[in-house]
């Protein structure tokens, strides 16, 4: 009896040392490349899959799910609660309360921690935190914010800002000087309005002129650049440069806010999402330590906000060319950068529109047209919801996201008409969890946890005489 329990105990052990071995050789993200369409529920997603006539090509990725979008709510207002599936289902008005701002599921997201609607990388209590990207950057790592809005707007602000009001602009962009990002690029220009039109200055959007003073004047050794040739020089190579503070030359969004109908023409001053994102890895991947990158397709969230789907769908489409762009990028081991380390997740921060088929007030799917034509949708809300939203990723350490799908929810497929998985929903924190572990420390998967716990019985065991 006493052999069997030894033989039995040392094939445990040897089961156990085994997995411990391949979680503590798994290879660590050298990049991680975190990509946010701003306001984008799933409904946002399928229209441009309609009208394109093809699904973007990060929803063919093995890894996926819906998420969890609450905050901790609003400063002496609403108390923050998860999303609750029932709730959703049985009353059509509860996905129009609780919802979260960019600025809070920002930090979640880059923080691991709720806070307060408004306030960016601030705890309840006031204290600051620390972010994903700040940690990589003291790592040494290469770290970069960009956007289709203005620079210092709450998603990407949040990458490095710390400030119980995310419209202070002027402490926004003075701390986005002084960080250590790398690059910054966006929009937020103060002597150019929507239409990319030449205007005289108004210093707002970047808080005071002392600021913009310091950007043009290459403040913390950041070559800075505004026309659309610098950054199509940067995204071919032509221009080289260490660090970058790009403002395009136009002031709130690069497209959206331009005047005009809904099919108007675009603003041809201005670098598109794509051409920045090929610019911004140009610069980011000369750091032999790695990068870390947010990257943001802010102006969904602007589109929907005005319930102007063409609008969104244009923005959702430059959205998706930029993932393409950054597929075909590790695809090709670009500067020695691909899926074996590199981690790139994509996802939203937060519903807007409430955006539904064409049958208003009710939960009913949006219908197919045909290519470039506006699938049957209505937008019931002009503001954000506390729906779940999607998200995707591949690459290093993607499986750890499995480990981190909670929830559930039985009628996502069902209403949405989407796949299965996207049933299974993780909350915004864990997006912080998980890119982490991926750049930072192993984690083990709960059959790791069970295995090691089996092991020490089997240790047990074979230590009986």
């Amino acid at each position: 009896m006493k052999r069997i329990k030894k033989i039995i105990g040392g094939l445990i052990v040897g089961t156990m040392l085994m997995a411990a071995s391949h979680v503590l050789a798994a290879e660590q993200a050298k990049n991680v490349i975190l990509m946010i369409s701003d306001g984008m529920g799933f409904n946002t997603m399928k229209a441009t899959d309609y009208y394109t006539g093809a699904p973007a090509v990060y929803e063919s990725f093995s890894v996926k799910g819906s998420m969890n979008t609450s905050s901790a709510g609003a400063s002496g207002g609403y108390v923050g609660v998860p999303y609750n599936p029932a709730q959703m289902w049985s009353n059509f008005n509860y996905q129009k309360s609780g919802y979260t701002d960019s600025a809070s599921a920002a930090t979640a997201m880059y923080t691991g921690v709720k806070n307060y609607d408004n306030q960016i990388n601030k705890t309840t209590n006031g204290a600051n935190l620390t972010t994903f990207f700040e940690t990589a950057s003291l790592q040494g790592k290469a770290t970069g914010a960009v956007s289709t809005v203005n620079f210092d707007h709450a998603t990407p602000a949040t990458v490095v800002a710390k400030t119980t009001n995310r419209n202070d602009y002027a402490t926004i962009t003075s701390q986005m000087i002084a960080s250590g990002l790398d690059v910054i690029m966006g929009a937020g220009h103060p002597f150019y309005n929507n239409s990319g039109q030449a205007v005289t200055a108004n210093y707002s959007i970047v808080g005071n002129e002392t600021n913009w003073n310091s950007i043009t004047g290459n403040a913390n050794g950041r070559t800075f650049i505004e026309t659309k040739s610098d950054f199509e020089a940067l995204a071919n190579g032509t221009l080289l440069a260490n660090k970058v503070f790009g403002v395009a030359q136009v002031r709130d969004t690069i497209q959206d806010s331009r005047a005009g109908a809904p099919g108007a023409a675009m603003n041809t001053n201005v670098p598109n999402l794509l051409t920045m994102t090929k610019a911004a890895l140009n610069v980011l991947d000369n750091n032999v330590n790695g990068f870390a990158i947010m990257i943001e397709g802010g102006a969904v969230d602007w589109a929907n906000h005005a319930n102007g789907l063409k609008r969104s769908i244009d923005e959702q489409i430059d959205f998706n060319n930029s993932v393409q762009y950054v597929v075909d990028y590790l695809n090709a081991g670009s500067n020695g950068n691909n899926w074996n380390n590199t981690l790139l997740i994509v996802t939203a921060d937060h519903e807007t529109g409430a955006l539904w088929g064409p049958t208003a007030g009710t939960f009913n799917q949006i219908s197919d047209n045909g290519i470039g034509n506006l699938p049957g949708a209505v937008y019931n809300s002009g503001n954000h919801t506390n729906t779940l939203v999607p998200f995707f990723a591949k690459g290093t350490d993607a499986g750890l996201f499995n480990t981190y799908l909670t929830g559930s929810d039985p009628e996502m497929d069902n209403k949405y008409g989407i796949d299965l998985a996207f049933n299974s929903y993780i909350d915004n924190t864990d997006i912080f969890k998980v890119m982490s572990a991926a750049q930072n420390t192993a984690v083990p998967e709960p059959s790791v946890i069970l295995l090691f716990g089996l092991g020490m019985a089997g240790l047990a065991a074979f230590r009986c005489k």
